[in-house]
């Protein structure tokens, strides 16, 4: 680990005591080298303990410093300002903060929520998932298993270890679930909470429905589908949608509720979802709202067909600049999910404002066009010959 350390003079020279025999040199060598690496192997150790620690926050750090860096100034120019003409053509399409602003505090947490609406926020996407005991709490499986690490739980590591699924919000109770925390002290809300807290502030609010799986089949379609129903009956969210990648769940509600606008998601990106049919574009009719992946979302095509059925074209999970720029260019979204509300928004407002500049300039061109054939003519009708 550190090399051959024999070779080395020592920084002071220490005096032999006469009354005490020498240690032979290879002997004074060895001891030195054991220090040493008990010294670096308790520095590692440390060091594991404070990654272990920021682990979560750092990852959520990464990623986005990821996301920056794949954002070039040329990426960045586009996106602001060089709007497409479709983009100009269509109204633009309304920010969804999705899990809350992101960037400002982990996502589902009331932080991340109130930060959204603080930000200028017109629109937030709620994760719901049912624990154990039949509450409805705003949690990923990604958070929870990040804080499931932050409490010291080793058991999600070895399942992922040993290939198996990571757990679930539905493997907890609401009391287990209450007595995980972030390091900023946020703990797990209920969906009612969440509510309660966006509602005042909000245009739109979608509910992103997770529902629990056990050998690779969902097993709480209708409680969920129900405990959904109820919920918005409770609480009255006249502008709350509901969405899920389980079909079951989205005509469950529908049923149960002809009046509540439910969504359903399209990706075609990978074999499973193929398999499983969810890259039909028009599968519910009954259904108001497609939520496309971005990357279907960006071509024109598909989201034109959505809107020719009348449907509304969400489009999930826009974090990039490059991810941005295709979708808007494409012009069929009504609405953009996206961990980074902000800066989506500002993109939206410089767009905008190109957009009006775009025609201002056009419309003064077109009366000076027109100025200039009134003078052709009147010098032709001045001088007929």
């Amino acid at each position: 680990m550190f090399g051959d350390m024999s070779g080395r003079q020592p920084l002071l020279q220490v005096k032999q005591d006469p009354r005490r025999p020498r240690r032979p040199a290879a002997t004074a060598a060895l001891r030195n080298q054991v220090l040493l690496v008990a010294a670096g192997l308790a520095l590692l150790a440390a060091s594991l303990v404070l990654l272990y620690r920021r682990a979560p926050r750092q990852a959520a750090d990464d990623a986005s410093s990821e996301e920056e860096q794949r954002d070039s100034e040329r990426e960045l120019q586009l996106l602001h300002e060089q709007p497409s003409s479709e983009f100009c053509a269509q109204p633009p399409p309304l920010v969804c903060a999705h899990g809350g602003d992101a960037a400002a505090a982990p996502p589902n947490t009331a932080a991340a929520f109130r930060a959204a609406l603080d930000g200028g926020a017109r629109c937030v996407e709620v994760d719901v998932a049912r624990t154990k005991d039949g509450q409805l709490v705003v949690l990923h499986t990604r958070e929870l298993t990040q804080l499931l690490k932050l409490a010291g739980g080793s058991a999600s590591s070895a399942a992922a270890a040993h290939g198996a699924p990571p757990p679930q919000v539905g493997d907890f109770t609401w009391r287990q679930l209450q007595a995980l925390r972030w390091p900023g002290g946020e703990g797990v809300e209920t969906v009612e909470a969440v509510l309660h807290m966006v509602l005042p502030g909000t245009d739109h609010i979608t509910l992103d429905v997770k529902t629990y799986g056990q050998a690779g089949e969902e097993v709480d379609e209708d409680a969920m589908a129900q405990a959904v129903v109820d919920l918005m009956r409770r609480t009255a969210c006249r502008q709350c949608l509901v969405w899920a990648k389980s079909d079951a769940v989205v005509l469950q509600v529908k049923e149960l509720d002809p009046q509540q606008a439910v969504g359903y998601v399209v990706l075609n990106e990978t074999a499973a979802a193929r398999a499983a049919g969810m890259h039909r574009l028009l599968r519910i009719g009954s259904a108001e709202v497609v939520a496309l992946h971005y990357a279907m979302a960006a071509d024109a095509a598909i989201t034109a067909a959505a809107r020719g059925a009348r449907k509304q074209v969400h489009a999930w999970t826009a974090n990039t600049a490059g991810m941005m720029r295709s979708i808007l260019d494409a012009g069929g979204a009504h609405a953009v999910v996206t961990n980074h509300p902000r800066k989506l928004q500002a993109a939206i407002d410089s767009r905008t404002r190109r957009c009006r500049q775009q025609e201002q300039q056009e419309e003064r061109q077109g009366k000076l066009h027109q100025q200039q054939s009134e003078r052709q003519q009147q010098q032709q009708q001045a001088d007929p010959g």
